[in-house]
């Protein structure tokens, strides 16, 4: 994580995205731990579109994860031609990949580039 990432993120708001996102990226899952270094702090909705350094405003992304996302919000869907918005971490991983015990269940995303824009797929 830069050193400018960090400094404009309180620290109690950091702790908690850190315990909510578990450590881990929100968009290819890698772990702290596997990485060997520490996540960085993303605005879903980036700084330069307007976003805020709000708790419901940021989760933990990889270094490349978050480089490659930059400050796009949206995408060409590459079936309708549409533009559609990103995947967000925070709004998207919910009760519904949880099993019968509660536990959180994950299903593995890709990231694809094409056409100059980000483009989603469910794998």
């Amino acid at each position: 994580m830069s050193p400018a990432n960090r400094r404009n993120i309180p620290i109690a708001i950091g702790r908690r995205v850190r315990q909510q996102a578990r450590h881990r990226c929100g968009y290819c899952l890698c772990s702290e731990t596997l990485l060997g270094m520490p996540m960085e702090f993303d605005h879903l909705i980036p700084q330069a579109a307007g976003g805020t350094t709000r708790e419901e405003n940021l989760w933990l992304a990889c270094r490349r994860c978050n480089a490659f996302k930059g400050t796009q919000t949206q995408a060409r869907d590459p079936h309708s031609g549409e533009w559609v918005a990103l995947f967000s971490p925070r709004r998207q991983l919910g009760s519904s990949y949880a099993d019968s015990n509660g536990q959180r269940l994950v299903k593995r995303r890709k990231f694809v580039r094409g056409q100059g824009a980000n483009e989603r797929s469910q794998g």
